[in-house]
């Protein structure tokens, strides 16, 4: 059964499309009488129930979803390993003085990036609901799949001139070669069960190349921002289960379940908080500082607390900041590119929460991601002058916070 308004196929027994959210009606079919029998055919009395065939109706969106989940976990796979690969000879180069491992170094690097980015292409095809940019997705998948390919041949004749044995060239590009060719072709194949797959006369109808780059462009911007809004709206549901379950919970029998709330006194007004102060004394300097010393654990920490005294002050707005897990595995995912959403995300956040504080941040999450973009031009100084706008307006959140609940 197809959606009478997007046209995608969806289950026979579903009421809603799981795309557009339109409601469907079950087909009826009319019988002899001029009656409906939903989808059951009429009998007359006496005559042999039609035998019908046993078939398997197969949803072919689902099967796109678990297909490009199980690529993209290979490719996250194949993107871990190069970028191990690439640091680890980068880091050779400082204890045994190989300075013609440099190149190399580098090709393998940027193979993880292509890599990392096919994982997050896989994803955006299988999982973003703005099906009609599937085409575009699947052509940046091709690119990616070429330049693989392109940086295979590459390391190759790299390997040959520092001389390298023939045979184990030839397999280090063969190996990239069959597998982007047949990972994009059970890709090609998947989108086109569900009647998604690009053809050869929608490349001849292009009007030129910068617009095929922008809707390419359009498109992956797009779907990252589909999938991180369905992940957070997941997370948000869970996060709201668990705490339904919390508050639900008592003892069987005859005992009493009961909540533990914190009283507090303040000019005669009973305020109650579930909790302890935020904190209220980060800085950028004690950022980096601990960055370098714990090796770069330190910014991982920062992000959880972060997090959770945001989602604690900000509670009530309808928005979500992703905690650490959710930002290490889409940061994975995306090249690193999730990170930038986040701080974007947690800027705008911040500053439309300001007002319910009696506050006003002239910094928003537009104002951070152009820093974090641009700014690095600027000797590098913009990241860092990003996170201080972040550090900056979380202390002021925080503070104003344990303001309210009588911490101060």
């Amino acid at each position: 059964m197809k959606c009478v308004n997007c046209g995608n196929a969806i289950p026979d027994k579903a009421r809603f499309c799981p795309y557009c959210g339109t409601q469907n009606e079950p087909q009826q079919e009319t019988t002899q009488n001029g009656q409906t029998n939903g989808q059951y055919q009429y009998q007359q009395p006496g005559q042999e129930a039609p035998r019908q065939a046993n078939t398997v109706n197969l949803d072919s969106s689902l099967i796109l979803k678990i297909g490009t989940a199980i690529l993209g976990l290979i490719y996250v796979i194949f993107a871990l390993r190069y970028v191990f690969n690439g640091v680890r000879t980068l880091l050779s180069v400082f204890s045994w003085g190989y300075a013609t491992s440099i190149p190399g170094a580098v090709l393998t690097l940027i193979s993880g990036a292509c890599y990392g980015g096919m994982a997050a292409l896989l994803v955006f095809i299988g999982f973003s609901k703005q099906r009609e940019k599937a085409k575009s997705l699947f052509t940046v998948l091709g690119i990616l799949g070429i330049a693989i390919i392109g940086i295979a041949f590459l390391r190759m004749l790299l390997f040959l001139v520092l001389g390298g044995d023939i045979l184990f060239a030839i397999k280090m590009l063969l190996n990239p070669l069959f597998g982007t060719a047949a990972a994009l072709a059970i890709t090609y194949g998947l989108l086109y069960l569900t009647k998604e797959a690009p053809t050869v006369q929608d490349y001849q109808n292009m009007d030129s190349m910068s617009n095929m780059f922008k809707d390419c462009a359009d498109a992956v911007q797009g779907a990252a921002r589909d999938v991180a809004s369905d992940v957070n709206a997941k997370a948000d549901a869970y996060r709201s289960s668990k705490t339904s379950d919390n508050q639900n919970t008592g003892y069987q029998g005859q005992e009493t379940a009961y909540t533990n709330y914190n009283t507090n006194y303040t000019g005669g007004n009973m305020n109650y908080s579930n909790g302890s102060p935020l904190k209220t004394d980060r800085g950028l300097l004690g950022y980096i500082l601990l960055t370098m010393i714990t090796c770069g654990i330190y910014s991982y920490y920062f992000i959880y607390t972060v997090a959770r005294d945001v989602n604690t002050a900000c509670e009530g707005d309808g928005k979500s900041t992703g905690g650490l897990l959710q930002f290490i595995l889409l940061s994975v995912i995306t090249c690193g590119i999730y990170s930038w959403i986040w701080q974007y995300s947690l800027g705008n956040r911040l500053a439309a929460n300001a007002p319910r504080y009696g506050m006003n941040f002239q910094e928003n999450g537009t104002t951070v991601l152009l820093w974090d973009l641009f700014g690095i031009f600027l000797c590098g100084i913009g990241p860092f002058i990003a996170m201080n706008i972040i550090i900056k307006n979380t202390n002021s959140i925080c503070m104003a916070y344990n303001r309210s609940k009588g911490f101060m």
